[in-house]
């Protein structure tokens, strides 16, 4: 377990620093474009004569709402970020001694070492099957509640239940990786659900669209006043 906790540390912590600028560009242009949104709802809003009550409440309720998987990814990241980094500072600090010798090995080097010793022996086939229940056993049950399970539900119907389907596979291959790892304790930065990680990634992309197409619709609405 521990060799396979590392190893995800090191690959988790890997893909955060190949997306941590792509990511980092995306959240800062979202953000631009509701914050240019947002001046310019406050710009028709302020005057006397403005849209009217319903119009207002459609428009604030417009910026807050592609707002919301801006701020989710924000903090999803910033989470992410920090536990794979400390994860990786942990697995590269860990040592154990191996055979009473006083050499240090590390705990990725150890699990190779293991791999390497029961290759090709008569009992490989058994020890594999064991470890596969062992793990098997200790995988959690899905969840049906959160905003993860809730997406999923609702995405599963329809013409989007391919859609429920992609996610409910993501929920199923997390809770192995989880369980294979050693469990939150161990790989604590897959305890957050990847659904909502997602949702919000494409959520955030849509804010970037949507919210410059209206942010160039009201600069339109603006300048004919």
């Amino acid at each position: 377990m521990s060799g396979l906790s590392d190893t995800l540390a090191a690959l988790a912590r890997g893909g955060g620093q190949l997306l941590r600028v792509p990511t980092a560009l995306l959240l800062g242009w979202a953000g631009l474009v509701l914050l240019v949104l947002a001046l310019e709802v406050w710009a028709l809003l302020a005057p006397a004569g403005g849209p009217g009550p319903v119009g207002s409440a459609l428009l604030v309720a417009l910026v807050a709402l592609l707002a919301v998987p801006v701020v989710v990814l924000a903090v999803r990241r910033r989470r992410w970020l920090r536990l794979t980094r400390q994860a990786s500072a942990e697995a590269a600090s860990a040592t154990v001694v191996v055979g009473g010798s006083t050499d240090l090995v590390t705990i990725d080097a150890l699990g190779d070492r293991v791999e390497d010793e029961i290759s090709g022996m008569d009992g490989e086939e058994d020890v594999r099957a064991v470890m596969d229940a062992f793990t098997e056993i200790q995988r959690p049950e899905a969840s049906s509640r959160g905003a993860g399970a809730r997406m999923t539900r609702a995405l599963g119907v329809g013409r989007l239940a391919v859609v429920g389907r992609v996610f409910g596979r993501m929920e199923r291959a997390q809770r192995a990786l989880l369980a294979a790892a050693g469990g939150p304790v161990r790989a604590p930065y897959l305890v957050d659900d990847l659904r909502v990680t997602v949702a919000a990634l494409l959520g955030t992309v849509a804010t970037a669209v949507v919210g410059g197409l209206a942010a160039l619709v009201l600069a339109a609405v603006l300048l004919a006043r």
